[in-house]
């Protein structure tokens, strides 16, 4: 059967002499691979340009239920992508985004809402005039409301030390392993009421963003079963926070 389905490409694995391997998340079967035969030939290498991370793409594909990986008939470029391939910047960030989401969707099931949060914030990021070093890590509190554990935002006079666990504010430091310290409850309270168009007073330097954004991924890996290493973490803490 031929299915057509937008996808956000993910991650790549080369596969034999010529072909690809591409992850993505679609908006009609959510998680799938892809299978993208001769992508690699000399004469077809700007055809294999179109799999870099976060590229939106249109594809046409012959699904079968019940195989791990689709073979790709036609793809195409859905949304061009105008500065995030050639803005060192972006280009970092969207590799770490594409990352977390290869480590963390699992589910091969449609989620509209999703999938909209996804390409919208894509084409965001693309637009944006000058990069924010708070991106991503808002992005990271953003999909937390899709993941299905994004905390409570009760920060206050009694409540004043999150708690990697419940996902609130608690009032004491009981579990002093699984919480944060005033301060860094204090900013992740800050991250929490922001959103992409609000971001420019976080006003935070690269220390307290890298510690944010450590402690972001100990939160993910508490709430996402065999989420793994982002092993683009260390070039992302090189460029920001080096």
């Amino acid at each position: 059967m031929i299915r057509k389905t937008r996808g956000i490409v993910l991650h790549t694995t080369r596969y034999g002499e010529s072909s690809l391997i591409v992850q993505c998340y679609t908006e009609q079967s959510g998680r799938q691979s892809y299978m993208v035969k001769g992508v690699r030939k000399s004469r077809k290498q700007n055809r294999s340009n179109l799999f870099q991370p976060l590229f939106i793409l249109d594809f046409e594909v012959y699904h079968k239920e019940g195989r791990e990986i689709q073979m790709v008939r036609e793809v195409s470029r859905a949304t061009p992508l105008n500065s995030i391939p050639y803005d060192i910047t972006k280009s970092t960030q969207a590799i770490f985004i594409a990352e977390v989401l290869y480590r963390v969707l699992k589910e091969e099931e449609q989620n509209p809402m999703l999938s909209h949060f996804l390409i919208s914030t894509i084409r965001y990021l693309d637009a944006l005039q000058k990069p924010s070093p708070d991106f991503h890590i808002i992005f990271m509190f953003q999909l937390t409301r899709y993941l299905g554990f994004y905390p409570q935002n009760n920060f206050g006079e009694t409540d004043r030390y999150f708690d990697l666990a419940s996902g609130s504010f608690r009032s004491g430091m009981s579990h002093p392993d699984i919480q944060l310290d005033e301060a860094e409850s204090r900013r992740w309270s800050l991250y929490m009421s922001r959103n992409y168009q609000n971001s420019e007073d976080i006003g935070l330097n690269s220390r307290q963003r890298k510690n944010v954004l450590e402690e972001l991924i100990r939160f993910y890996k508490m709430h996402v079963d065999g989420m793994g290493e982002i092993r683009s973490l260390e070039v992302l803490h090189s460029f920001f926070h080096g």
